[in-house]
């Protein structure tokens, strides 16, 4: 079969949005490419790495308790932080997700997507001045270099490790030059929206 010649393919980016969400830029399913010039949904910053001592458990819990949990405890941060008179923008700019990464890869990176979601749905009903306060830090702690690899794909800020052996991963792969490649895979988008709409309706039962 002739290969087809695609050298003179056309590509129009359109520069205008036409869609229906108003902060698509913040949604984890839409490629980096579709999200804008300005889109802040990921940190366009390095990946820091951390070394800690620190015991690192972690509850046998779901994906969608946990982020119910996260979404509660940062609804209480902010309320406080409105109490001593602080703008939303400077009381998110101290708030991040942290979470240790477990076993399962594609609920791991789900739920990192699923967190930006839920966070930029929940930053939304403030009125943010800051575009940056709906991009969510995430801080992944890892026990393998295994789990390394999910908490990159899944997009996180920093990770903590208690050996330097786990993070040799991240220098010899360069998969963190990467914003999101599992944009589009099927499942990961359906595992998001689950974890997602599951995670919201825990934190609203949960809020009232």
């Amino acid at each position: 079969m002739k290969r087809k010649d695609f050298s003179k393919l056309k590509i129009t980016v359109q520069k205008e949005k036409d869609s229906y969400f108003e902060h698509e830029d913040f949604i984890a399913g839409v490629a980096p490419n579709l999200r804008g010039i300005n889109s802040t949904m990921y940190l366009q910053t390095p990946l820091e790495t951390k070394i800690s001592s620190d015991s690192f458990t972690k509850e046998n819990i779901t994906p969608e308790i946990e982020l119910s949990i996260f979404l509660n405890e940062s609804l209480r941060a902010i309320e406080k932080g409105f109490e001593a008179k602080f703008t939303i923008d400077t009381i998110v700019s101290e708030l991040s997700f942290e979470t240790k990464i477990g076993e399962n890869h594609f609920d791991e990176i789900a739920k990192m997507r699923a967190a930006r979601m839920l966070w930029a749905k929940l930053i939304k009903q403030f009125n943010p001045k800051n575009q940056r306060s709906f991009a969510l830090k995430i801080n992944a702690i890892i026990t393998t270099s295994f789990n390394a690899l999910p908490a990159i794909l899944g997009g996180c800020q920093q990770i903590t490790s208690k050996d330097t052996e786990h993070l040799i991963f991240i220098e010899e792969t360069g998969i963190t030059k990467t914003i999101d490649p599992w944009a589009g895979a099927t499942y990961l988008e359906k595992r998001t929206e689950e974890i997602t709409d599951k995670s919201w309706l825990l934190f609203k039962k949960n809020s009232i």
